[in-house]
């Protein structure tokens, strides 16, 4: 059976999109928020979480006496403004950081943002160098207030009333021809000969159906049917329609919508929340069409949680091979892919079919290089379109997208076969 299938790559983009805070710099701001509390009910003139250390120069006095002497209870500050009040006031308090919690807070400094996973990597190699597993005990303990922190955005505010229905129709859309690599165009004529093939085997092969044919089994469409019916009229010795009766519709774009749906959809989603979850039909009756893929793992098992790095192609991550010390590698994705059978199972799915790629939120940085270029260079991939958004001086980051994608391959011209052109990509939301 030829098929065509599809994986929406989904990353914190999508999150955002649907106007939850889940950047680092929110997370880093709740995080000041919970110091806070913590120092409202220390009784020393120091404390300490092991990222950084904040100490009180008044000897006469304790951060919990000082705190609720000072602050309003009923309206206190947020963790960003009691961050900068208290690092501004030199004269009576001070502020240690680990050389990796300072590089988290230099980057929001001056950037607005940071990417937790890449200063954790250049940090390892650089100040923590001599000591990773120093550097580990620190991550970990970033890596735990941050799934208490996405656990409360994902309890307060992801509910099914954040959908955007026109998401869902480009999550569930039929394959646009124009999408397809050109050097793909052949699956694309297997895809369209199969579908056009009526015989009784087909009717009941469950396999050959569309994810389009298992949520409306009863939709009557007389566009595909006399479609169909001009191909059986033309149709081979073989009994399939001719490839020229195929391509001539093709090269027309008159090749019924219907008939364009991909045969399964994989959410490969690399967020540990659940927003994308409810885009995608679940239902014990076509489970198999529909796959959901926390390749990282989900907020309900700590355990199967991935935060590290992911890039094997960087000449460094070789250099850490050598040094045959396993601190090194303790938090690198392309081993903690082991600990799950999540890797594996979009490994089989990308071998059971040619498909195509739609990155909806992800940035393609260097963090997923391993498992990305794994993705858009296997030969079965036919297309890999970015959905962008609209920024609000009225540029976009498709530029920016493709760039970082183009970082995931090895093979430049493959790259540019791949990648949908802008003309052909759309914005993630139309709002």
């Amino acid at each position: 059976m030829n098929a065509i299938n599809r994986i929406i790559l989904v990353g914190n983009g999508f999150d955002l999109a649907h106007g939850l805070a889940t950047r680092y710099a929110d997370f880093i701001n709740w995080y000041w928020e919970k110091y806070l509390n913590h120092l409202r009910m220390c009784h020393n003139r120091t404390y300490s979480d092991h990222l950084c250390t904040f100490i009180l120069n008044d000897n006469h006095n304790t951060w919990s006496a000082l705190l609720w002497s000072i602050l309003n209870p009923i309206k206190l500050p947020s963790g960003q403004e009691f961050y900068e009040h208290i690092k501004s006031d030199e004269k009576n308090f001070t502020i240690h950081y680990s050389a990796f919690m300072k590089r988290i807070c230099q980057s929001i400094e001056l950037k607005g943002w940071v990417d937790i996973e890449n200063e954790y990597y250049t940090a390892l190699n650089e100040e923590y160098f001599e000591t990773p597993e120093k550097i580990n005990e620190e991550f970990e303990i970033v890596k735990s207030n941050l799934i208490e922190y996405l656990s409360y955005i994902q309890e307060k505010d992801i509910t099914t009333s954040i959908i955007e229905h026109k998401l869902q129709e480009k999550i569930l859309s039929p394959i646009m021809i124009s999408e397809v690599a050109i050097s793909a165009r052949r699956q694309l004529i297997d895809f369209i000969q199969a579908r056009s093939t009526l015989d009784e085997q087909h009717l009941i092969n469950e396999s050959a159906l569309s994810i389009h044919d298992v949520l409306n089994p009863d939709e009557d469409d007389s566009r595909t049917s006399e479609f169909i019916r001009e191909c059986i009229n033309q149709m081979g010795k073989n009994g399939t329609a001719s490839t020229s009766i195929i391509e001539n519709a093709i090269d027309n774009d008159i090749v019924p919508d219907s008939m364009l749906y991909p045969n399964r959809l994989m959410l490969l989603n690399f967020n540990y929340t659940n927003t994308a979850d409810l885009y995608i039909p679940q239902s014990r009756n076509y489970k198999d069409k529909f796959i959901i893929n926390h390749i990282h793992g989900t907020l309900k098992d700590y355990a199967s949680i991935i935060f590290g790095y992911g890039d094997e192609l960087d000449d460094r991550y070789t250099e850490l091979v050598k040094l045959n010390n396993n601190d090194f590698l303790h938090n690198i994705k392309s081993i903690k892919y082991l600990e799950t059978d999540n890797y594996r199972k979009m490994l089989a799915f990308i071998d059971s079919a040619p498909y195509q790629v739609y990155i909806m939120g992800h940035s393609c940085g260097n963090s997923d290089r391993t498992l990305l270029n794994t993705l858009f260079e296997h030969e079965n991939c036919l297309s890999i379109k970015p959905f962008y958004y609209v920024k609000e001086d009225g540029s976009d980051n498709y530029l920016e997208m493709v760039q970082n994608i183009s970082r995931n391959f090895t093979d430049m011209k493959l790259m540019r076969d791949r990648v949908v052109n802008k003309t052909y990509c759309e914005k993630l939301l139309d709002i």
